[in-house]
């Protein structure tokens, strides 16, 4: 293999892949071909090819360590890559910051690969130094070849776990704007969420899992989808809870704010959120609060030492002195709301979404464009639900160079949003593997999949899971790679179950006992109808009204929807379930199903607040931007109050995975 062949390998440009229908499909040449011009290589140029297959390949053997060195935790086992001549020398690796000085025999070594070019052998060898602690060392090697300096990486076996990790826990997921309150100035806040811990948690549950919080767009506060956002590193400032701002910076720091800073709410009864109302108040209000307080010394000291710590982790440089001020207060409450979910007892708290992309008009962008691919957006492959693909509009990451800086991006990346968590649930986590890729050829819409360095990338996962003892979770959902899969078990990455789409070739309903256990299961995400919805064609109803589908084809979705009610009652093994519950009351269906996934291997069972409030209308509806109010709907009732009303539910729920 060599040429334009070897730099498609070695630069991840995908072969072949196997469709959701088992069909194997090949990409054609002018694909791949393109694929690697949107990595700025010119695929006309010889040279050029040869040059960047020989950096690719030929060349870390030759230098015996790369700028990353991974090693096993528990052994203290990595690789070196010698010359067959050196193989009877001996080398002394010495890590300064865990005051390591380890002299060791190249040939007691174990030969695990070679290597042959311009007439000499190169062995990959394999050197032990005893236990690690888990982390990021510097590293100097010293041999029969000029001192070689390194970032040793110290990677445990699996992710982080939780005490009595074999329990079965469950928790609530809600989309954090949703909340209602009367206080809230039109938008769910840090507030609100910290009210409702205290709720959950005497309702039995041990975790919150919410959308992901990333900055959005200031200027253009209508650009409210959480995933497509401006810095995946950075809180949106609208989750700010206004009149807890105002109380912090008043006791803590004994700051006599004006009564401009605390204005009335806006409209918070409204079923949909007016977000360019939302911003004009916020925005304004935590301006007027910077201008008053930041003068103040020990709110000044305060700032100034969180955008110190988070500066290099955060790599933005853009940010005004105001929006560090306001990343801090984010902090402060984000922070404030962890601490309180472990004290009334929850055993993970907090869980963060990330993400898998920013947008193109952010800062995140901005800041790191060079590390992008030009072209090239990321989306699906065709399945059932889109059958021309999807390109999600969020630009491609180039997987040769985000090994820049020893991928300082993507370990900031994870950091931060693991950072006052206790867990973190990754946005389509095939991402850490392959994505697919979506750009023109000739014209035409093209795409194939890109694969990216999934041992460095899961690696930084492990390392940052300890470091801040957070879960991790993979939204494995759609087509994943067995790599993956069986990747995420041996690491203790947690899956991610919808019953919705839990189904055996013909289409039934898989037996919630042959679910996997260490999965994050629910009924239904942002992305589908909530249950009520689902079970009384309400979803099908709504494509229709907004023209999203025709007469014809709403009726059709509607003929296999009964086709999925009929089997899952079938799965529930509804005899309990008289006819009449079955035709008007949808809640106690809703309550059926969660007590039998209840009962299921899975380890987090996460039960939607919409679907506890008998929500009729989704958050989102995939493949719309304005045509619904995507990201905008309420929530009907304050949050304490659906938790209340379901309470019975929720301790049968507990009582039920107590005893499975």
């Amino acid at each position: 293999m060599q040429g334009l062949e070897q730099l498609f390998y070695l630069h991840g440009i995908g072969f072949d892949y196997t469709k959701y229908n088992g069909e194997h499909v090949y990409f054609d040449h002018a694909t791949r071909v393109n694929a690697l011009r949107c990595c700025g290589i010119n695929t006309e140029d010889s040279s050029d090819i040869a040059e960047l297959n020989f950096a690719l390949d030929i060349k870390c053997w030759l230098d015996v360590v790369g700028e990353v060195l991974v090693a096993d935790a528990q052994s203290g086992g990595f690789s070196l890559k010698i010359p067959e001549s050196a193989r009877n020398a001996s080398v002394v690796i010495q890590i300064p910051e865990l005051s390591i000085y380890h002299c060791c025999a190249l040939s007691d070594a174990e030969v695990v690969g070679d290597y042959r070019y311009n007439g000499e052998t190169y062995f990959d060898v394999r050197i032990e130094i005893g236990q690690l602690p888990v982390g990021y060392y510097k590293t100097q090697i010293e041999g029969p070849f000029e001192t070689k300096t390194t970032e040793l990486w110290s990677v445990p076996e699996r992710c982080y776990a939780i005490e009595h990790e074999q329990s079965k826990r469950m928790g609530l997921s809600l989309q954090l704007y949703t909340l209602r309150s009367l206080r809230n100035h039109g938008v769910g806040d840090f507030r609100d969420l910290y009210q409702l811990l205290c709720g959950a948690a005497a309702r039995h549950c041990d975790f919150v899992l919410l959308n992901p919080l990333h900055l959005l767009f200031e200027s253009q506060p209508e650009r409210a989808s959480p995933y497509s956002p401006s810095h995946r590193c950075l809180i949106n400032p609208l989750y700010i809870a206004l009149d807890w701002a105002v109380e912090i910076l008043s006791e803590k720091y004994q700051v006599n704010v004006s009564s401009a800073c605390c204005p009335a709410p806006c409209d918070s009864q409204a079923q949909y959120i007016d977000y360019s109302a939302v911003a004009e108040v916020k925005y304004a209000t935590l301006t007027e609060l910077y201008n008053e307080c930041i003068s103040v010394p020990d709110i000044g000291q305060a700032v100034r030492k969180f955008k110190s710590d988070k500066i290099h982790d955060l790599n933005v440089s853009a940010l005004t002195e105001r929006e560090w001020f306001v990343q801090w207060l984010a902090h402060q409450q984000l922070q404030a709301c962890q601490q309180h979910a472990t004290q009334v007892g929850m055993a993970i708290g907090l869980i963060n979404d990330l993400a898998v992309g920013c947008a193109k008009e952010g800062y995140e962008f901005a800041e790191n464009e060079s590390l992008f691919a030009y072209g090239a957006d990321v989306g699906a492959p065709p399945d059932p639900w889109a059958v021309t693909g999807q390109n999600w509009g969020l630009p491609a990451l180039n997987p040769i160079k985000i090994k820049q800086q020893n991928y300082a991006y993507f370990r900031a990346l994870v950091r931060s949003n693991m950072a006052s968590f206790g867990a973190l649930r990754i946005d389509h986590v095939m991402a850490i593997r392959r994505l697919w890729w979506c750009f023109e050829s000739q014209g035409k819409p093209d795409g194939c999949y890109v694969y990216y360095p999934f041992e460095y990338l899961l690696a930084i996962l492990k390392i940052e899971s300890h470091l801040n003892q957070a879960m991790v979770i993979g939204e494995d959902l759609g087509i994943v790679p067995p790599e993956v899969s069986s990747a995420m078990s041996d690491a203790n990455l947690y899956g991610n179950i919808l019953m919705y789409f839990a189904k055996d070739q013909q289409g039934h309903f898989k037996p919630s006992e042959q679910y996997r256990a260490d999965t994050l299961l629910m009924v239904a995400n942002h992305d589908v109808a909530p249950f009520n919805a689902w079970w009384t064609h309400n979803d099908i109803l709504l494509r229709k009204d907004y023209q999203l589908c025709s007469e014809q084809e709403a009726t059709q979705m509607s003929m296999a929807r009964e086709d999925d009610k009929a089997k899952l009652l079938a799965w529930l093994g509804a005899n309990d379930i008289s006819a009449a519950q079955q035709g008007s009351d949808v809640h106690s269906i809703y309550g059926a199903v969660l007590k039998k996934l209840a009962a299921s291997p899975s380890k987090l069972l996460a039960v939607q607040l919409d679907d506890l409030e008998q929500q009729q209308l989704p958050v989102n509806i995939p493949g719309t931007d304005r045509e619904y109010p995507n990201w905008r709907r309420r929530l009907a009732t304050p949050a304490e109050q659906t938790l209340e009303q379901n309470s019975h539910l929720m301790a049968e729920i507990k009582r039920i995975r107590e005893q499975a």
